[in-house]
């Protein structure tokens, strides 16, 4: 009867240690990804810029070929026209004058070696400001004029000179040598010289009277 007793007690015992032990929990799983996931968006690249087409004309107005006074300090400006491919105008380009880092040159507003301007409607710029220095010798002014993705350019030679008579000038228009007054002074003096000593010379071989009056020369016979 006791082992009986004992038996159920050490079953009970057990049970009760069973029911306070917890009982292991279940993982938690993670979400299911969806299948549809959004893709990120690559970053869209900036377009190309259009290529630099060189097809624009910079012709040459003023200041080619000048001779600069460097003891004054005189120079002459420079002035140029910009024009598409189908030689029209080209207004708003930004025209840009460039001279020598060194040796005869010259500068431009507040002593600057560069100029921008803007064409007008005719397409022309020009450089304000220009001073020659004091070197004396040639020099170039290069010139670019750039309009959207078009660009031309051309070069503009000068001369700097110690002679103050140097600065080219338009040339006068040529007068008539026959409207010369001193040229007919000249040629009436010349006149009355020859026939004297034709007159003189003659009179050895000649017993004709020669009568010599002012203005005309008479001869009688």
């Amino acid at each position: 009867m006791k082992k009986f007793v004992a038996t159920l007690l050490v079953a009970h015992l057990v049970l009760v240690a069973a029911q306070a032990q917890p009982l292991p929990q279940a993982q938690p799983q993670p979400p299911a990804q969806s299948q549809t996931q959004a893709v990120p968006a690559q970053p869209q690249s900036p377009l190309a810029p259009a290529p630099t087409v060189e097809n624009l004309k910079v012709l040459v107005l003023e200041g080619q070929g000048s001779i600069n006074n460097t003891t004054r300090h005189i120079g002459v400006q420079s002035v140029v026209e910009v024009r598409d491919e189908n030689d029209r105008p080209v207004e708003g380009a930004k025209v840009l004058f460039r001279l020598p880092l060194s040796g005869p040159g010259a500068s431009f507003t507040g002593n600057s070696l560069t100029f921008t301007g803007l064409s007008n409607a005719q397409g022309q710029a020009g450089a304000n400001g220009f001073v020659p220095n004091g070197e004396q010798g040639r020099f170039d002014i290069h010139v670019t004029a750039t309009y959207q993705n078009r660009i031309g350019e051309a070069t503009i030679t000068q001369t700097n000179s110690l002679n103050t008579l140097a600065i080219v000038l338009p040339p006068k228009p040529k007068k008539s040598v026959w409207r010369n007054k001193y040229l007919w002074i000249g040629v009436g003096t010349a006149a009355v010289v020859g026939i004297t000593l034709a007159v003189v010379l003659g009179h050895s071989t000649s017993t004709k009277a020669v009568t010599i009056t002012p203005g005309a020369v008479t001869i009688n016979q």
